[in-house]
């Protein structure tokens, strides 16, 4: 009899002490994978929109550029796209020295291997302004990516 008294008296114990989950605090999460996500990648906010505006738009081809990975560096060294409009990309190592190569264009988060002779094709829609770099780690060579507004509207000279 003791023991069904003791063990009713562990499991009404148990029973009476409540556990607390650790709260967790996920806005400074949010906020510190932003910084490792490509400034390009982030879709601007769109003022005034609605979300039915460009259902019933027609829709352009993608532009279509080539790069070429060479043992001097790539050709074309800078390329200029319009914000909001969908470039093909395609990349071909053409490089004799180095047969493997990566091609990286980290704001758009494209991660590439390349091989010689052989292309690798990828779309990017730009969403911000700016300069962007695209590099070849193994042969250290980088070209740039220049991304201005769709309207043409760039920045004014600073004697205006």
């Amino acid at each position: 009899m003791k023991t069904k008294q003791l063990a009713l008296f562990v499991i009404a114990s148990f029973l009476h002490v409540s556990v607390k989950a650790w709260d967790v605090d996920m806005s400074r999460r949010k906020s510190d994978l932003q910084k490792f996500r490509g400034p390009a990648s982030v879709e601007a906010e769109k003022k005034d929109k609605a979300w039915l505006d460009g259902l019933f738009q027609p829709l352009e081809a993608a532009q279509e550029i080539v790069i070429l990975n060479t043992d001097k560096g790539f050709v074309p060294e800078t390329l200029k796209l319009k914000r909001g409009k969908t470039y093909k990309i395609h990349v071909v190592n053409v490089n004799e020295k180095e047969k493997n190569t990566s091609f990286v264009l980290d704001a758009f988060s494209e991660h590439h291997g390349t091989f010689f002779g052989q292309k690798k094709t990828f779309e990017i829609n730009p969403k911000t302004d700016g300069v962007f770099s695209f590099i070849c780690p193994e042969t250290a060579k980088q070209g740039r990516l220049i991304v201005y507004p769709e309207d043409g509207q760039g920045r004014k000279p600073a004697s205006e």
